[in-house]
């Protein structure tokens, strides 16, 4: 009998129709069959390449990070350093400006680091003072309250040269207020303390309105309101008689109010040349007038003189 031929056609190869016999034919249809998984291995493994080329990736992303993190660090670090050393050089450099002098250090060895009744502290002052002049004595006090003002008449008089006060009055019309240094507001001024140009405590120490211009000053009382400056009927600073104001302050005797930049009062109660028991006197009037409960620190000193703590128990 003669052989018959089949054509077999391998669909995964690229290679022509081969015409064989049927023995060959089965051996390489098998041998195609065998070859197929290993196709589909090799293409699982073409798939999985990609992603482990992802997870390698990963890695070096993070290290990136960590990188960026790391120079972040640094940097912030560096300008720690930097900020340090210039506050070191801005220190020497106050210390350089504010040396004292043999004199105050010498005065300072009588002061203990300790707060003194006022009648000790008092005592201590003509051995503490660094000057030749007669110096007065001042008392500085730490306050619970920012707006602290007012006016206080000392039993016992004293020479002192005060700061003259100038009054910020919003009216329409403009009138004579003997004695007074006036600077005449209207809409323009407000604007101009709006956005700083004119400050308060500085420009001006108190301020007097009519009442038509109470409600154009709404814009300015959160600048006015914390300063004890916003005009108010209570105080008698809302009112058409500006001169009444004006006199009250400047004939009612020693003025005091807290520092624009803290809750500090800063007072003289006398001069050095002056009895113990009347610089006694003086200042427990003042502290009479603010009250014992709104003070927190005390220190007296004279002009130019080293502080000496106080026993504010004892005030």
């Amino acid at each position: 009998m003669g052989t018959t031929r089949i054509k077999v056609i391998d669909l995964s190869s690229g290679d022509k129709e081969i015409k064989t016999s049927r023995k060959h034919a089965e051996k390489l249809t098998g041998a195609a069959k065998i070859k197929q998984p290993e196709k589909k291995k090799k293409i699982e493994k073409e798939e999985i390449k990609p992603q482990g080329d992802e997870k390698a990736e990963k890695p070096e992303e993070k290290s990136a990070e960590v990188a960026q993190k790391e120079v972040k660090e640094e940097k912030i670090k560096e300008k720690k350093v930097e900020e340090k050393k210039h506050e070191k050089a801005t220190k020497k450099q106050a210390e350089q400006k504010h040396q004292r002098s043999k004199k105050y250090k010498e005065a300072k060895k009588h002061i203990e680091n300790k707060p003194y009744k006022v009648e000790d502290a008092i005592a201590l002052l003509p051995d503490t003072s660094t000057v030749k002049f007669d110096p007065a004595v001042e008392i500085h006090l730490n306050v619970a309250d920012k707006n602290i003002k007012g006016n206080v008449t000392f039993p016992h008089s004293f020479k002192t040269e005060q700061k003259k006060q100038k009054y910020l009055i919003f009216s329409d019309s403009k009138k004579d207020v003997k004695g007074a240094d006036v600077i005449w507001g209207n809409d323009a001024t407000i604007a101009e303390i709006e956005s700083g140009k004119l400050k308060a405590g500085r420009a001006f120490d108190q301020v007097i309105s009519t009442p038509k211009f109470m409600a154009k000053l709404a814009k300015i009382a959160k600048i006015l309101g914390p300063k004890g400056m916003m005009p108010n009927p209570k105080n008698g600073t809302v009112t058409e008689d500006f001169e009444k104001v004006t006199s009250a302050t400047n004939n009612s005797g020693y003025s005091y109010k807290t520092d624009p930049m803290a809750p500090i009062v800063h007072a003289k109660i006398g001069k050095l040349s002056q009895k113990s028991v009347e610089l006694e006197e003086n200042l427990k009037t003042l502290i009479a007038a603010i009250g014992v409960s709104k003070i927190k620190k005390a220190t007296l000193t004279s002009t130019m003189g080293p502080a000496v703590k106080l026993d504010v128990a004892s005030l």
